[in-house]
């Protein structure tokens, strides 16, 4: 061969190899930015993972500038947004040499190497993904707290119509009866009269119930029950309960069946009596007159007591088992059934603090039967 092909052999020799190191190289740079490519999405992914585990955004933060510290190895760093701050590691105004934001989000931290255009790039990534992470619990907590709001608007509406709608009744009454009374006082006869001033008493009576209710009902709904608990003796706090309500019960026969050996059980003694009051009333409006309330209170096993008022009204259907102890409402529909529809209500509010449960059962051979759990060991 002569010199000119040896020379041209050599030039695509030379070009051949200039070409495979090139694309070797170009692959391998290809290949480490698909490797940081994937290694920036998993940190990120990770990172969002961390901050959706949190409910607040009191604990999105630190978690996320501690998470964010590990990457990138800060001797401390700290996020804020808004009047929130996240902190991990030490970190003052004199060693943050790091800096960054995306939308509500600041960050400072320290750092002893430079960060590279990668590593800031990553960085700034990773505190845009904060900041989503945190609009994201901030929209979350508007919509609860606007529902909650809407959902207080409801109640409070519903609570004064039906509060309105059980105070018309009695009062229309009173009125009634009292008008009755002022305008035909010698015509009307003896027996006449005191069949309107029973009606104004009962009515009356009605009322303070309501008005007691009421009164309760606004308290837990205020958070304002305070559990007092001491040693109390069922037994005499039943009987006592029972006698209370002698006057309203002349027209049926209370029995009470409590057991010998029935321990000390830790009660708020005003509480139970009103939940005593409540079902006693609430089983004397329903059952037929000269029918029996039967009170018994026994040990169901070491650590609970139950306390259960049976009586045989009409019952509770057992669909309406649950819903009869929310408020206002009641198993008896009709408009002139004379319940309040909170009587339940506060019992459940008031056995609930004490960590028990109540429950509505059928009362063999027909009737209602609520019965209360207690825990009966020292809180």
């Amino acid at each position: 061969m002569t010199g000119i092909e040896w020379a041209a052999i050599a030039a695509v020799v030379v070009i051949s190899a200039v070409f495979v190191a090139v694309t070797v190289r170009r692959s391998a740079t290809a290949e480490r930015a698909e490797e940081e490519h994937d290694r920036e999405s998993r940190i990120q992914l990770e990172l969002m993972n961390q901050l959706l585990i949190e409910d607040d955004i009191e604990d999105a933060l630190p978690a996320a500038a501690g998470a964010l510290r590990d990457i990138f190895g800060f001797g401390g760093c700290e996020l804020s947004a808004r009047a929130e701050r996240g902190r991990a590691g030490d970190l003052d105004d004199a060693n943050a040499n790091v800096h960054a934001r995306a939308g509500e989000i600041e960050l400072r931290a320290q750092s002893r190497v430079a960060l590279d255009d990668g590593d800031q790039a990553l960085l700034q990534a990773l505190v845009g993904s904060v900041a989503t992470a945190v609009d994201r619990l901030r929209l979350r907590d508007e919509v609860r707290e606007a529902r909650l709001a809407a959902e207080i608007g409801r109640q409070r509406g519903g609570f004064l119509s039906a509060v309105s709608h059980n105070l018309r009744t009695p009062l229309t009454a009173v009125k009634a009866a009292a008008t009755t009374l002022l305008a035909s006082w010698s015509r009307i006869e003896p027996e006449e009269r005191r069949e309107l001033l029973e009606t104004i008493a009962d009515e009356a009576e009605r009322l303070e119930r309501l008005v007691r209710n009421t009164l309760e009902l606004s308290r837990i709904r205020a958070g304002a029950l305070d559990v007092h608990r001491q040693p109390v003796d069922l037994a005499d706090l039943v009987q006592h309960a029972v006698r209370r309500l002698r006057p309203i019960a002349r027209a049926h026969r209370v029995r009470l069946d409590v057991g010998d050996d029935l321990p000390e059980v830790w009660l708020d003694v005003t509480m139970l009596e009103q939940i005593l009051l409540n079902l006693l009333e609430n089983a004397l409006r329903f059952a037929p007159p000269g029918s029996e309330i039967l009170v018994s209170v026994c040990a169901v096993d070491a650590d609970h007591v139950e306390l259960r008022v049976a009586d045989h009204g009409p019952g509770v259907p057992p669909a309406a088992c649950e819903r009869i102890f929310d408020e206002f409402q009641s198993a008896d529909d009709r408009p002139d059934h004379g319940g309040t529809g909170l009587g339940l209500a506060i019992v459940r509010a008031l056995v609930r603090a004490h960590e028990g449960t109540v429950r509505c059962e059928e009362t063999p051979g027909g009737g209602a039967t609520f019965v209360c759990t207690f825990p009966r060991g020292e809180p």
